[in-house]
């Protein structure tokens, strides 16, 4: 099976280099940047198109093989699962773009997000078997009942699945967007400056209308951890001007999505349960802030580097980046364009 996933994902990373490369092109010229190198954009196309194969095999793998994302819950037809596999790999290709231009332009268009948040909603609800989650199972009932009946599901969730798929997206894309808005808007006012892009809003909300309001809220719950142990080494290491957080919130998505049988069965409870969510959503806002804060101090350390000459530069080019989505937000007055 893997190996159908393999060719896939050459062939899905070939073609997602070339319109990257297009897109990168454009949204650099929009910010008054330098344009890439050929050697540049040869490189990051075969990174795109190793990375598109690798999860792409792998995720075929995991679904059709090992069946990691199955639950106890949700059994969908053969079919279907051919149908989910398909449906997941287009977000994979989607937050393989959204890294990719993060780390080049400090930003993640609306072309990417926007167009696929509509397809994840769209999709789920014309086929009505690709959620990896009810929109509400209760766990929290007490053993007896759940040893005789199992957990409480709504009836009209088999008997309407058009309409459970698209509510259940729906809710994904709220949870996602929501939440990081909220941390967005907290985070910049505590620390006095903008923390998070729109971007990042709308990313988000692109995985939560992909995977549901459950595994949306354990992907913001991951993604701090994933920029704790990442980010802040690159940071040290390569004295990076500014922090993009749209890869550590894609690699948490993935991540969530690889392993997302063993994650709900050891969550399941407390999604059944509105204080545990509430806990469960403040840790993940208290992480992603002290992760900000971390950062902006990290900023005011003086550093004596090595290379001034290259690392203005860099710095420059970053700088550069942030005015001018300022100043096209200014302009326009529209969240087209948003700043990582």
């Amino acid at each position: 099976m893997w190996l159908y996933g393999a060719g896939g994902g050459l062939i899905a990373g070939a073609l997602l280099a070339l319109w990257l490369n297009r897109l990168i092109h454009h949204e650099r010229e929009a910010l008054q940047l330098p344009a890439t190198t050929g050697a540049q954009r040869a490189i990051r196309g075969g990174l795109v198109v190793v990375v598109s194969t690798i999860l792409f095999a792998a995720l075929t793998w995991a679904e059709l093989t090992a069946r990691w994302l199955d639950t106890s819950e949700v059994q969908p037809s053969d079919f279907a699962r051919w149908l989910r596999l398909g449906y997941h790999l287009v977000l994979v290709a989607l937050l393989i773009a959204a890294t990719v231009i993060d780390l080049d332009c400090y930003m993640i268009p609306d072309a990417i997000t926007r167009p696929g948040s509509v397809f994840g909603l769209l999709a789920a609800m014309a086929a009505g078997e690709l959620q990896i989650a009810h929109l509400w199972v209760d766990w929290g009932l007490d053993p007896l009942a759940l040893s005789l009946h199992g957990p409480y599901i709504p009836a009209w969730f088999d008997q309407f699945r058009w309409l459970h798929a698209l509510t259940w997206s729906v809710a994904g894309l709220l949870a996602g967007a929501g939440l990081t808005q909220l941390v967005r808007v907290v985070s910049s006012r505590l620390l006095g400056q903008e923390a998070m892009g729109f971007g990042d809003v709308t990313l988000m909300a692109m995985v939560g209308s992909f995977l549901g309001w459950q595994a949306t809220v354990l992907t913001f719950l991951l993604a701090p951890l994933f920029g704790l142990l990442l980010a802040m080494p690159a940071q040290f290491l390569l004295r990076k001007p500014y922090l993009p957080y749209g890869p550590y919130l894609s690699l948490a998505a993935v991540a969530v999505l690889f392993g997302w049988g063993a994650l709900w069965r050891q969550t399941r409870v407390i999604f059944s349960d509105f204080l545990g969510l509430f806990i469960l959503g403040s840790i993940a806002a208290v992480a992603l802030i002290g992760l900000l804060t971390l950062v902006r101090l990290y900023r005011s350390i003086p550093v004596r580097r090595s290379a001034p000459v290259n690392r203005e530069a860099e710095e420059n080019v970053s700088v550069n980046a942030k005015e001018a989505i300022e100043s096209m937000r200014i302009d326009s007055g529209k969240d087209a364009i948003s700043e990582e």
